[in-house]
């Protein structure tokens, strides 16, 4: 149920649940650019239940003022098995899908029957021209059904699941992403999304305490690969631009903030939620 990383899910609305608010978002296509119609930042007090989530999400729901029910939510990218496979040129999403279930026990490590699959073919083979790099993301069906139930709950309906990286990643890189870093930079933590040349992403995670000083620490986690990037992206609701002015100076290269739509008050902070409502109209 990764819902095709989010290709054919129509205009959904992008959700982000985070240790202290739920994030969500829709856009829109308009003269040919994403345009938000509605968004909402929604605090969550202590950590609770599950009813204390579904009841957020109505009132995020209520505060984004659109009819949407159907929703795409992202997994951490170490939750979720990627893999890039090279399959015929030419194939079709059925068969592509027959060959991928085929191979399932050689790819993911849970049974099939508890499998939830999803694919996105990329292009030409660098390896091979008669044949396409494809990748794939497979996750337990039964992490899914605990999310289903929760939206279930709030009146919403949960249809498409995506990777945070690719997510993040669509809303966020124009340029190659092989070239980049995505920070994300939050209350509690600090993920770092890079690509290597094979497409498939690499998330590492730390938490922050009060007195944590993360930019040492995330130049620490980029190490030796700091010397190959263009640049850093930052996103999340910790993020500002005196952050990207500091790690310019830390790691000796360029640093933005992430670029949203105008109009987006909570911007940083909703980059991952406009990427997986992007998701929606691609």
């Amino acid at each position: 149920m990764l819902g095709r990383l989010g290709r054919d899910a129509g205009s959904l609305l992008g959700v982000e649940i985070t240790a202290n608010a739920i994030r969500m978002l829709q856009v829109r296509r308009h003269r040919g650019r994403c345009q938000v119609t509605g968004w909402a930042c929604q605090a969550l007090a202590a950590p609770g239940g599950g009813a204390q989530l579904a009841q957020a999400l109505v009132q995020a729901h209520r505060r984004c003022a659109t009819a949407q029910r159907k929703v795409a939510l992202a997994l951490p990218a170490s939750q979720v098995i990627c893999k890039l496979c090279q399959l015929p040129q030419g194939s079709h999403a059925q068969d592509i899908e027959t060959l991928l279930l085929g191979q399932a026990d050689q790819l993911f490590p849970f049974p099939i029957d508890d499998l939830a699959l999803d694919f996105q073919v990329v292009g030409a083979s660098r390896c091979d021209p008669g044949l396409v790099d494809v990748v794939v993301a497979g996750c337990r069906q039964s992490q899914l059904e605990p999310l289903e139930a929760l939206f279930g709950e709030a009146g919403l309906e949960l249809v498409a699941m995506e990777v945070d990286s690719f997510a993040l990643r669509r809303a966020l890189l124009a340029e190659d992403a092989a070239g980049w870093a995505l920070v994300q930079l939050e209350a509690d933590k600090l993920v770092l999304h890079l690509w290597a040349q094979s497409l498939l992403p690499t998330r590492q995670q730390l938490p922050l305490g009060a007195a944590s000083c993360w930019v040492d620490e995330l130049a620490r986690l980029l190490g030796a690969a700091c010397g190959q990037l263009q640049g850093v992206v930052l996103a999340g609701d910790g993020a500002d631009t005196a952050d990207a002015q500091r790690l310019t100076q830390r790691l000796g290269i360029a640093c933005r903030l992430a670029v949203l739509p105008a109009g987006l008050g909570a911007a940083p902070g909703m980059a991952l939620a406009y990427g997986l409502a992007m998701g929606g109209l691609r």
